[in-house]
């Protein structure tokens, strides 16, 4: 994975990890705060995360190690599975 790039909204407490600038085709809702949006050949080009201060759940994520990388130098809690 080359560059990742991360926005976070304070207003809104949501995040977005960028990992490709291929254009978007669908996306892919794993729960009411995560969403995965793919390329036209499936790759993952982001995610959204909502209420992201509250905690990150890795499970299910694509990348969840570089997630959880990007997140814990950021500041960003993130919840492992109980």
């Amino acid at each position: 994975m080359n560059h990742v790039y991360l926005e976070y909204d304070e207003s809104t407490d949501s995040l977005y990890l960028r990992f490709d600038e291929a254009p978007w085709a669908e996306q892919e809702n794993l729960d009411d705060r995560r969403v995965i949006d793919r390329a036209v050949d499936g790759r993952v080009i982001g995610i959204e995360i909502l209420s992201a201060s509250r905690g990150v759940a890795l499970e299910g994520l694509p990348h969840a190690h570089d997630v959880e990388r990007i997140l814990a130098a950021r500041g960003f809690p993130v919840l492992t599975p109980s």
